[in-house]
C-alpha cells in the first residue's frame, strides 16, 4: 500500500513537474513571439499545411510548428513571402474557432499547392 509520506512527495514532484512544463512552455511562446517580430517568413519545413483547406488567394492554409494552441491558421503565400499582397486573402482564423484539418492527418496536405481562381472579367 501507497504511504501517506510516498502520496505527498508525488503530489511535490508532481507540481515542479507541472512549474517546469509551464516555463517550458512560456519560454518557447517567448522564442516564438520574438521570431514573429524579427522575421514572420517562414520556409515550407517550419510550418503545418492543412489537409484541403485554401486562401482565396489559391495557396494552402497553413501555421508555424512553433506556435502556441491560442495561434491561427493563415495563408501560407503570406507565412513564406511568395503572396501577392494586391489579391484578396484569408482572414486569420483562430484555432479555436475554427476546425481545419491538418496534413498530419495523412490524407492530404496543400503543401507546395497555388491553385489561384480564374479572374472574372
Amino acid at each position: 500500500m501507497i504511504s501517506k509520506e510516498q502520496y505527498e512527495e508525488a503530489l511535490k514532484a508532481q507540481d515542479e513537474a507541472k512549474s517546469l512544463i509551464n516555463q517550458y512552455h512560456a519560454e518557447q511562446q517567448e522564442v516564438f513571439e520574438r521570431r514573429m517580430q524579427d522575421n514572420p517568413i517562414f520556409t515550407d519545413d517550419e510550418l503545418r499545411y492543412s489537409e484541403s483547406s485554401l486562401c482565396p488567394c489559391g495557396y494552402g492554409l497553413a501555421y508555424p510548428k512553433s506556435c502556441g494552441m491560442n495561434h491561427h491558421w493563415d495563408c501560407s503565400g503570406i507565412l513564406t513571402g511568395r503572396a501577392d499582397e494586391s489579391v484578396q486573402h484569408t482572414a486569420r482564423l483562430p484555432f479555436s474557432m475554427y476546425s481545419i484539418r491538418s496534413e498530419s492527418s495523412g490524407k492530404g496536405t496543400t503543401r507546395g499547392v497555388y491553385r489561384p481562381k480564374p479572374s472574372e472579367s
